[in-house]
């Protein structure tokens, strides 16, 4: 029988794999401890060998003190020579000093050693690795160079690779253990034995083996008794030189061993062949020995007292050579002495420092946190700490170690300290502090900072002026002042204060007017962090990148947000993982996979509460918004707008969430709330709105307020101000949603203020332009809004093809709510109106007559131009012009006609069919509000500043002498008007939806 039993198909598969080494392959061996994974890739790799293949291994250290990076390092030596090795060193000058591109010449150096020779690489105990080699580790993975790449691991590690093979090893079941016993001569066991062994072993094939080369395959009190039946046969200097000569791990140097124990070298080469011949180690050679099983190691150490463990770590601390391995040591060795913790700290501080150079960020920041244990930890070592875990893309975290080390710089009155602390207090975003206290704090700290810092510290204060003006921005401030420091960071010739600049300056221009200018800026970042060798400044400026493409619409943003994916990926930079994830979404609401959208919204919400990402609920929000008002439902969601306008984490500056307000209540029907919310917004004019990151969007909501409402005059404003970005897409913030082109608002401006021709010229540009964004749902709407010009200007026809593809592009994507309403609008007989010369053409598809211009026909125009949306008789009247009467709004004469109507109108209601009902209430409703808001305390009259009954009554003439006329020129058409328009104080064209 095969001597490698029970793992004859795992075998077959890794075979398969390495035969197959020129495409590139990735082979995950997993399963528990002593199971057989190192076992299977030894017997594996003596294959490879055999057929040709060079193989080499790499294991990872279990038991902490592992170099950064480990095992990458021996590896590329091996493979590429000392230059390869020396690409993972902070001394290397021919590759830029970022985690990206050093991981990318590794790529690029082993794809040049390996081609043309078949190679296996081995890493054991991948679940040991620290986190930056893990990341390479997955970096080569993904890389797919013409190798096998075998790793072994006790649990599987997600995101190694997509086409991962994978080989899942369990224990033996009984009959396997009874399989492997037979194989290895071990023939008469009675069954109860057998089954005692397999209970004993829990079927692990190492421990089976152990048994086996103990010679106890018949003994029943389990392997760890063995192992202590074979240390007790050893003498006490072979015990003690295995118990000290634990605590360096699993593999041992002969010279470290010799100088932990203060013997000569060859005495330990003597001693240790005595623990060979018991199987308690292996030698490689005259070097190095190591212990056959980890619990051979354990058993080791246990014949150590407290004591001496602390005794040993603190001698080795001085005999190790490299900085993580003295971290390991001097951390184990602290509690036994002040001086011993201080050394652990300055030791640990030292080993994260060279971490940090060699990109491997997570680990220097385990260390620093190990180090801030002892005692109440330095500004210094907080600042550090902090620092590290920023660069790990772990915002909220940093931010709680920036406090801390900001207050310990406070406390040490260490003003270049306190100055560090101060800048990194506001994250790597601008506004990252929400809530308006911690914001007036941080800008605070950052103010006293400026003030108290030495006129010798150039940068700093160079750096805490900029940050201070780009935070600024956010409040209000000038951006000229941003540009200006910006200028002055480059006098210093400070790569990093330069890259850190760039980044907060592209944030301070997020707006639509700097959109060109912030894509250099953007590429000179990435540019600038990478020679830097500052990762997430350079992701940063890849991200920043992506998001100006998407705001230009230019079809190369997918190109480098792929790119950004597959760099966030490799390095596993959380905080630009969320700005991705919430691209994803609105690459999803884009293609009008709505469904797939909310459900990834939710993940995306889950990663930017986890990284503590200041925009997560907000960013969560607009995706719902998106997809609900995309779905025909935003009116579900008015009331979450205004708790998010309200929200004090809201900057005073930004508008777009209470326009959003306005927007959705006119769309669920609440035209009261929507026409103040409109008009607070608008009160000072629309150009006093500042400009922000969201403006565009916010833009777009006061149109769809203003069309809703019939409000020429906020449409024409918002007309002008946005005609300078028509070729730009609506996206807010960073791109997390996309409303369609702004060719769209402006055709619903157009239309609203009454030129039809150049609404519909808009509103075709927003069609084509949506097709080429790939923007799917804004398709149909821009084709739905197209159709309701279109038959406003008599095309019928067109428009009936319009909202037939617009239905039905919108039932395929969910929008049933919208396709319902455009469906229904195809059907109905929509009245529309168009001037023909000096008379008016008026009717519907097959029902048109050319009628003569009156004074009644231009009010019914302006109603039937804005469907169930109520126009004060006052403003139909005087065109909207503003009055100079004095007069009360309410004298004796009025008020008795206000009531006398309102009676009438409480007597028709009884009996009036369901829909003359609904109007007959508007209308009461409009009275009583009428009279709220006219009247004062004690039930005087308010100043008034139009003849409010005088209209009221001039246009209900008017309109009835101007049906009349359309009467007899087509009964049918008058007919429809006048079961649709409804006139009084306030007048209303509701048409048969």
């Amino acid at each position: 029988m095969d001597r490698f039993v029970g793992r004859t198909a795992e075998l077959r598969r890794l075979e398969y794999a390495w035969r197959d080494a020129a495409r590139g392959r990735l082979v995950a061996v997993t399963g528990p401890a002593g199971v057989g994974k190192t076992r299977l890739c030894e017997e594996a790799s003596e294959r490879a060998r055999a057929a040709g293949l060079r193989v080499l291994w790499g294991r990872c250290w279990s038991d902490g003190g592992a170099p950064a990076l480990w095992p990458w390092q021996p590896l590329l030596a091996e493979l590429c020579g000392p230059r390869g090795a020396e690409l993972l060193s902070s001394d290397a000058e021919t590759v830029d000093p970022e985690r990206f591109s050093r991981f990318q010449a590794v790529s690029d150096q082993l794809a040049r050693s390996v081609e043309g020779r078949p190679t296996m690489l081995v890493i054991d105990d991948l679940h040991a690795a620290d986190p930056g080699a893990l990341l390479l580790t997955r970096f080569i993975a993904k890389a797919r160079l013409p190798l096998v790449l075998v790793v072994t691991q006790r649990h599987a590690i997600t995101d190694l690779g997509d086409e991962a093979l994978p080989i899942t090893l369990r224990p033996f079941d009984l009959d396997e253990t009874r399989d492997y016993l037979v194989t290895h001569g071990i023939e008469r066991l009675d069954a109860p034995l057998t089954d005692t062994i397999h209970r004993l072993t829990d079927g692990s094939p190492l421990f089976l083996r152990r048994l086996l080369a103990l010679g106890a395959a018949d003994f029943v009190g389990g392997l760890r008794e063995a192992i202590d039946q074979s240390f007790a046969q050893l003498t006490p200097e072979t015990v003690r030189l295995l118990a000290t000569s634990a605590i360096l791990g699993d593999s041992v140097s002969s010279a470290e061993a010799a100088a932990l124990l203060d013997v000569r070298a060859a005495q330990v080469i003597d001693t240790v062949d005595c623990a060979v011949q018991a199987g308690l180690v292996t030698t490689g050679g005259t070097d190095s020995f190591e212990y056959s099983h980890d619990l051979v190691r354990q058993a080791a150490l246990s014949r150590l007292t407290a004591a001496e463990r602390l005794d040993a770590h603190a001698r080795a601390v001085d005999i190790v050579g490299h900085s993580a391995r003295k971290a390991h040591h001097a951390i184990n060795a602290a509690p036994r002495s002040p001086a011993d913790a201080r050394r652990a700290i300055e030791v640990c501080r030292s080993a994260a420092a060279t971490m940090v150079r060699r990109f491997s960020y997570e680990q220097a920041a385990s260390l620093l946190a190990q180090a801030a244990a002892y005692g109440e930890p330095s500004a210094e070592l907080l600042l550090e700490w902090a620092d590290a875990v920023l660069a790990s893309g772990r915002l909220a975290e940093a931010r709680v170690l920036f406090d801390r080390a900001a207050d310990a710089a406070r406390d040490e009155h260490d003003p270049v300290l306190y100055a560090q602390t101060a800048l990194g207090l506001g994250g790597i975003w601008l506004n990252e502090r929400r809530d308006q206290l911690e914001r007036h704090r941080m800008l605070g700290a950052q103010r006293k900072a400026l003030a108290e810092l030495p006129e010798h510290e150039v940068a700093l204060r160079c750096r805490l002026e900029l940050r201070l003006a780009a935070e600024l921005v956010y409040s209000g401030g000038p951006v000229a002042e941003v540009i200006k420091a910006v200028d002055e960071i480059r006098q210093l010739n400070d790569d990093r204060a330069l890259a850190e600049a760039l980044s907060l300056c592209h944030h301070a221009l997020l707006t639509p007017e700097h959109v060109r200018e912030r894509l250099s800026i953007a590429r000179e970042l990435m540019s600038v962090a990478a020679a830097a060798g500052i990762d997430i400044l350079a992701l940063q400026g890849l991200c920043w990148q992506t998001v100006d493409l998407f705001h230009l619409g230019d079809p190369r943003a997918e190109r480098s947000l792929a790119e950004l994916r597959t760099r966030v990926d490799m390095l596993d930079c959380r905080s630009v993982r969320f700005i991705v994830a919430a691209l994803d979404v609105m690459l999803l609401i884009r293609a009008g996979r709505l469904a797939e959208a909310e459900e990834q919204a939710e993940r995306c919400l889950a990663l930017g509460n986890e990284v503590g990402d200041a925009d997560a609920v907000a960013y969560y929000g607009a995706h719902l918004l998106a997809i609900r008002w995309l779905q025909g439902r935003g009116g579900e969601l008015v009331d979450l707008a205004e708790d998010m306008a309200n929200s004090p984490t809201l900057i005073e500056a930004e508008f777009t969430f209470r326009a959003t307000v306005a927007h959705l209540a006119a769309d669920a029907g609440r035209h009261d709330q929507a026409r103040s919310t409109l008009a607070r917004l608008t009160a000072a004019g629309l150009d006093a709105l500042p400009q922000s990151s969201t403006w565009l969007s916010g833009m777009l909501a006061i149109v769809e307020a203003a069309a809703s409402l019939g409000d020429a005059h906020v449409a024409r404003q918002a007309y002008d101000l946005l005609l300078p970005f028509a070729d730009l897409p609506t996206m807010p913030s960073l791109g997390v949603v996309c409303f369609g082109a702004t060719e769209r608002t402006l055709g619903l401006a157009a239309a609203t203020f009454g030129d039809l021709d150049l609404a519909a010229e808009h509103l075709r540009r927003a069609v084509a332009a949506n097709l080429r964004l790939g923007n799917k749902p804004m398709t149909a709407v821009s084709k739905a809004d197209l159709a309701t010009v279109l038959r406003r200007r008599g095309d019928h026809r067109a428009a009936e093809e319009l909202l037939d593809s617009a239905v039905s592009d919108a039932t395929v994507m969910g929008m049933r709510q919208r396709a319902m309403v455009w469906a229904a609008a195809r059907t109905s007989r929509h009245v529309a109106m168009r001037r023909r010369d000096n008379r008016w053409l008026v009717g519907f598809p097959g029902r048109e007559v050319l009628v003569e211009d009156l004074i009644g026909m231009r009010h019914l125009a302006r109603l039937l131009a804005h469907p169930d949306v109520s126009i004060p008789a006052v403003e139909l009247a005087h065109g909207g012009a503003e009055l100079s009467s004095e007069q009360s709004v309410l004298d004796d004469q009025a008020r008795a006609a206000y009531t006398a109507r309102a009676h009438e109108i409480a007597e028709e209601i009884p009996d009036a069919d369901p829909a003359r009902a609904e109007e007959l209430r508007r209308e009461l409703d409009a009275l009583a509000a009428e009279l709220d808001v006219t009247t004062g305390l004690g039930g005087r009259s308010r100043a008034f500043t139009g003849p409010a009954e005088r209209a009221r009554t001039s246009v209900r003439k008017a309109i009835k002498r101007a049906v009349d006329v359309i009467r007899a020129a087509d009964p049918e058409v008058a007919a429809v008007l006048d079961g649709t328009i409804s006139t009084g104080y306030q007048c209303v064209y509701t048409p048969d939806r």
